[in-house]
């Protein structure tokens, strides 16, 4: 009896784990989604931080 409780807790937990991943990855679509969003209505282009942008000035 407690080998089919175990067995049943685990896949039970497996299930429950591959159910969070599913939710990370769709609120990470929505977000990234909402970002490109936000950057094409404000015109945001990404900046270098001042140390890169003078490492990169002698490479040009």
């Amino acid at each position: 009896m407690l080998k089919i409780v175990l067995i049943v807790t685990v896949i039970l937990s497996l299930i429950l784990l591959l159910f969070l991943l599913y939710q990370s990855q769709k609120m990470l679509r929505h977000v990234q989604k909402q970002q490109v969003l936000e950057n094409k209505k404000y015109g945001k282009a990404r900046q270098l931080h001042p140390k890169l942008q003078q490492q990169k000035k002698p490479q040009d």
